[in-house]
């Protein structure tokens, strides 16, 4: 069980009726895990939800040869499920691997007690359903980028979309999560340099000219 006003101080349930929130708060439990913990794994059976309130997590694939290939990432206050989870009375099968990328609080709810309650409250259905969609656009986000984009417009979308993290993040993490070599990530931001769309100080990307960047993907 969870404390109710632990729930009102994150921003996926504040703005729900204390009612709904006393009926989450005692199908909840909250756990902590620290980096490199594994929330669960391809394939596993789950009959959970989860809510990350503290930390990141990254998702990913293993293909034939044990190598991964990463699919996104998700930070602090955001839901973890499998949408289908919502409509279906079976136990799913989680779609991928999850991890842990830093010491992370997750919120653990029955999955059918949760679906009750969505089910019984339309206000509740519409805040999961909006959650639902962030992970849908995520999701064409992997369609776009792995499917679509070649490398330069792997790195002009996630300049002009997350430049915080990309300036935050380590160059060959970068190229990890775009599925590109480290050396054509350098090449591709010494052209874009070049091109005056960017300029690079102290390993800080700036950027000078957003619209031409973004050209580059839409």
């Amino acid at each position: 069980m969870v404390d109710i006003t632990s729930l009102k101080r994150m921003p996926f349930f504040n703005c729900l009726d204390d009612e709904i929130l006393d009926k989450l708060s005692k199908i909840a439990t909250l756990k902590k895990y620290v980096s490199s913990d594994v929330l669960f794994y391809e394939k596993e059976n789950q009959n959970e939800i989860f809510y990350l309130a503290e930390g990141a997590i990254k998702f990913y694939k293993v293909d034939r040869f044990d190598s991964e290939i990463f699919l996104y990432k998700i930070i602090s206050n955001s839901m973890i499920f499998d949408i289908s989870k919502l409509c279906e009375e079976h136990i799913m099968s989680c779609y991928a691997n999850a991890e842990f990328l830093e010491d992370s609080k997750v919120l653990i709810f029955n999955n059918i007690k949760f679906r009750e309650l969505m089910h019984a409250n339309h206000d509740f259905m519409k805040i999961v359903l909006k959650e639902s969609f962030k992970m849908i656009q995520q999701l064409q986000c992997i369609i776009n980028r792995d499917v679509v984009f070649d490398g330069t417009a792997k790195v002009a979308h996630m300049l002009a979309n997350d430049l915080r993290n990309f300036n935050e993040l380590r160059k060959h993490e970068i190229a990890y999560m775009l599925h590109i070599q480290p050396e054509t990530l350098s090449r591709i931001l010494r052209k874009l340099t070049r091109n005056r769309i960017i300029d690079i100080e102290k390993n800080c990307v700036k950027i000078l000219d957003i619209d031409e960047l973004r050209e580059i993907y839409e």
